[in-house]
């Protein structure tokens, strides 16, 4: 399994550096050491699931295996990567440094917890496990400036750019990058004093919407919460018929613990017609993150869900629904949002997919033989499709149609050891219920052989 360094560049700098691939690293059963059977079954059936992105089995399994051994740094890694799958962040930041507390820190470990951290935009986190991964591999120092920026520490970020220039000789993009700090230190005196200037106009014309967005956009990149605040809020005084002050106040009542404001603003903003879809959906996913960290806000999440929902019908703000029903595991409900996206675009591919293998999930045979039938024709060449088409077919009692699909899907395959196997192991399944008993074994013998 490789693993990839994966810095979302959140500011306007990213692509000035390419992923660095920073680890390669296999399971096998050797890598476990002594353990046993049960163990190594469990482990490798986890692996499978994983591959089917059937996160919820792979951690059911893997919680038996970490059972069996608490200490083990491969079970606490596996166990990270899921949780990290299902978006359930904090879990698996407890399973990475329970890793890196048995094997030390390693490469790969420290990556993936960087990953963690910067999907839930923990910044000085990140800037932390960052300057470790540097000490281990100089490549990481390349990406410290970004990650000094994300936390406004502009003086490191400037230090570190110098001090790479003088280590590896200047490169365009560090040029680049130290230009534009550069400038903009220079242009934060004149921002304060275009603000001030806002402010005079505000004053002369209080009526002026453009003029109060200015100015909460204008301090918010200063880190001004409290100008921000008063801005805000004043907008919201001023031209009560205005929905975008609620944009900035939901979040900042509650970073500063007003929870009954933020939620009397998150809900103006789902029922608003002046705002537009896109915004909406990004203060959902937001909350649905703050939440994962909060537990306080956790039970609310529930009521903001259906506010969000009766008020929105939008395709990414149904798969953003969908995504976390499935991480709680409320497996209707999260069908109910995926058939809901199905219905505004069903050739959407991750949709179809995510649609068929919970149908899968859920026992409804039938209705993923149907989908994976239909999207077949519009995606004549994926594999997973066959290998759920397959699957569903060997669960509705038409074994001998089963083994042609998943016939059809080895042919479509391209180096996915994972894919093959699951697609050998559903052959067995339908020459068995054919009653082929050589077959089966066959397809048996090659599933286990690509494991090994």
């Amino acid at each position: 399994m490789k693993h990839l360094l994966i810095l979302a560049m959140f500011l306007s700098f990213s692509g000035l550096w390419a992923q660095e691939e920073v680890a390669a690293v296999e399971v096998n059963e050797d890598d476990l050491g002594e353990v046993s059977d049960g163990f190594k079954e469990n482990f490798f059936d986890a692996l499978s699931e994983k591959a089917r992105e059937n996160h919820d089995r792979a951690i059911e399994k893997l919680l038996i295996c970490e059972r069996l051994q608490p200490d083990n740094g491969a079970v606490q890694f596996e166990l990270a990567k899921n949780y990290m799958a299902s978006n359930a962040f904090a879990k698996a930041e407890t399973h990475l440094l329970n890793a890196l507390k048995i094997s030390g820190d390693r490469e790969w470990l420290l990556d993936t917890l960087l990953e963690n951290y910067n999907q839930q935009q923990e910044f000085d986190k990140a800037v932390s496990v960052l300057e470790r991964l540097s000490r281990i591999n100089e490549d990481y120092e390349e990406l410290l400036p970004v990650a000094y920026l994300r936390v406004n520490d502009t003086a490191k970020a400037l230090e570190t750019i110098k001090t790479l220039d003088r280590k590896l000789g200047r490169n365009t993009q560090r040029t680049a990058l130290k230009n534009r700090l550069e400038r903009n230190s220079e242009q934060q005196e004149v921002i304060a004093d275009n603000l001030e200037e806002l402010e005079q106009q505000l004053a002369a014309d209080p009526k002026n919407e453009q003029l109060y967005i200015q100015l909460i956009y204008g301090y918010s990149r200063q880190g001004n919460l409290e100008k921000t605040l008063e801005f805000a809020e004043k907008l919201e005084e001023e031209i009560p018929g205005s929905d975008k002050a609620q944009l900035a106040l939901y979040k900042i009542y509650l970073d500063t613990g007003d929870v009954e404001k933020g939620l009397e603003s998150m809900s103006k903003v789902f029922a608003s017609s002046q705002l537009e879809t896109v915004s909406k959906t990004e203060v959902l996913k937001d909350f649905i993150q703050t939440s994962t960290t909060n537990v306080s806000l956790q039970p609310l999440l529930e009521s903001v869900i259906d506010d969000f929902s009766i008020q929105v019908e939008d395709l990414e703000a149904y798969k953003v629904l969908a995504s976390y029903f499935r991480q709680e595991k409320q497996l209707a409900a999260a069908l109910k949002f995926y058939e809901l996206g199905m219905e505004l675009n069903d050739q959407d591919f991750e949709l179809i997919k995510n649609t068929a293998l919970l149908y899968l999930d859920t026992g409804a045979f039938a209705k993923a033989e149907q989908l994976s039938s239909n999207a077949l024709e519009s995606y004549p060449a994926q594999p997973l499709l066959y290998l759920i088409n397959g699957a569903a077919l060997n669960q509705t009692g038409n074994p001998k149609k089963a083994v042609a699909q998943l016939d059809a899907g080895l042919s479509y395959l391209l180096d996915e050891p994972q894919l093959e196997r699951d697609l050998y192991g559903q052959l067995a399944i339908a020459y068995e219920k054919l009653g082929d008993n050589k077959k089966a074994a066959d397809a048996t013998a090659k599933m286990n052989a690509i494991s090994n």
